[in-house]
């Protein structure tokens, strides 16, 4: 069976959001659609039709001509993972991106698919996904595979420990992959997400500057929810623009010794690429007419009137990352924690359960769930961060992680309890030029174009359903081919 990479359709999906791209050639391009999981609905009456649902930009024509319609969350993340709460506005979505996003030089029928989703689904899960690409869709051959898997493959490991960060209200998830396949049972799911490191970094630029609310709206006051929305739209800016680092006073000695350990390669890559005078005058900081530090600050657009002046946002931004390895900072976000945080007017975070381990913890409780040593060992070879949303794509997040995992990975056989085995934060390799600055966000979609490449059509490895075996065995014959998920 001879497939054509160019007709390959990859598709990556989470709870929020589904990227697609068709045709996988030298050079890898990015998804070419990311369409969200929440489409409208016409006001009708149940059983709903793939016609009562309005997705991607048509949804926003149809808002924007006044028409009334119901928002539909088609997924969801729950306490044991992704759900589908709404099968046939998920087909709406689905026919939308095939019919409307991707630019299909043949119908369906003549397309190969990937599918990449989230890993530790129930099998009957798995089988319905199946069977709305086969039978809804109907494409003929379909790979369907977990993002831990195609995360590793696109960082080039067989083997290591995932840490997939998801988009707001999605949680996180700690997963392992050993020789290219998910380990069962070692895993973890945690209620640390980007919205609520969007959450924390509003509430700290609002105390850094407590005139925020009056220079977003000089002449109207700010309810709670209102001032709450402005300054997440400032956040998403500030990651937009990729002006946030990682600053914190309790990480300052772990920065330090990942930019010692990586000193001398950054120095080269800054003479070779002419930035000297850049980070000198960074470090020295920028001086104002007056001649005074004006210290760290940006500017990023007014989010509630683009025509209006910048807002100057100072180095509070860089604290981003902190609840991700501090959670119990997130206690701070209560409204009855301080008057800024009263302000916002985050009533969610009242009374909500205090985390008192971070990331680092938990992945280090994820790999000891991993009963042979052999396999433990590989595992800790390499880290690897992705993310539904932006911000694995923060170039801090990885080195200020690596060296809180190194009391975690100490080698049983080494003949002292302080030495710790080589332990590397595996990213996308730079060569594809595409995803240089997005590989966190996009490096499922890109080892699922990689290995669509090598899998689908491949006979021998035989991993991919054809139509012929589904009609044949039904939606559970994947279970009988060498899984990868």
């Amino acid at each position: 069976m001879v497939v054509r990479d160019e007709l390959l359709v990859i598709l990556d999906l989470n709870a929020g959001v589904i990227r697609g791209g068709v045709g996988v050639h030298d050079l890898i391009r990015a998804p070419q659609i990311e369409v969200s999981t929440s489409c409208g609905r016409r006001p009708s009456t149940a059983p709903y039709k793939i016609d009562d649902y309005v997705v991607g930009h048509l949804w926003t024509a149809a808002h924007n001509a006044g028409e009334q319609l119901e928002v539909v969350e088609t997924m969801s993340v729950g306490r044991t993972g992704l759900e589908v709460k709404d099968w046939v506005g998920l087909e709406a979505i689905m026919r939308y991106v095939f019919h409307v996003g991707l630019p299909l030089p043949r119908p369906p029928l003549a397309h190969p698919c990937l599918l990449s989703l989230p890993p530790h689904l129930p099998p009957v899960l798995v089988d319905q996904f199946h069977a709305l690409l086969f039978e809804r869709l109907l494409v003929p051959q379909l790979l369907v595979a977990t993002r831990p898997f195609f995360a590793a493959a696109a960082a080039g490991v067989l083997s290591a420990v995932i840490l997939d960060i998801g988009n707001r209200n999605e949680g996180s998830e700690i997963s392992v992959v050993h020789e290219n396949q998910v380990v069962e049972g070692a895993t973890m799911r945690l209620p640390l997400d980007e919205g609520v490191l969007d959450d924390w970094t509003a509430l700290k630029l609002l105390e850094e500057d407590p005139d925020l609310p009056r220079k977003i709206s000089p002449e109207q006051e700010l309810g709670p929810g209102q001032l709450a929305g402005a300054l997440r739209s400032v956040v998403a800016s500030l990651k937009a623009g990729d002006v946030i680092g990682f600053a914190s006073p309790a990480f300052a000695a772990t920065k330090e010794e990942a930019a010692a350990e990586d000193g001398e390669l950054d120095i080269a890559k800054a003479l070779v690429e002419g930035k000297v005078k850049d980070i000198v005058s960074k470090k020295k900081g920028k001086k104002g007419a007056d001649g005074e530090d004006e210290g760290d600050f940006v500017e990023v657009p007014h989010p509630l009137n683009t025509a209006a002046e910048a807002l100057r946002i100072g180095p509070a931004r860089h604290r981003y990352l902190e609840p991700l390895f501090l959670p119990h900072l997130l206690a701070g976000l209560a409204p009855s924690a301080s008057p800024a945080a009263a302000l916002l007017g985050l009533g969610e975070y009242e009374g909500r359960e205090v985390l008192h381990a971070g990331v680092q913890e938990m992945i280090g409780t994820v790999v000891e769930q991993v009963d042979d040593l052999e396999e433990r060992r590989a595992v800790w070879e390499a880290v690897v961060i992705m993310s539904a949303g932006k911000v694995a794509n923060n170039k801090a997040l990885g080195p200020t992680l690596i060296p809180l995992l190194k009391p975690f990975t100490i080698d049983p056989e080494s003949g002292s309890e302080s030495q710790p085995k080589t332990l590397r934060y595996a990213r996308t390799p730079e060569y594809f030029s595409e995803y240089k600055e997005r590989g966190g966000e996009l490096g499922c979609f890109l080892g699922g174009c990689i290995m669509a490449k090598l899998l689908i059509g491949d006979l021998q490895s035989r991993l991919f359903m054809s139509k012929v075996d589904y009609t044949s065995f039904g939606p559970s014959f994947y279970r009988l081919l060498d899984k990868y998920s």
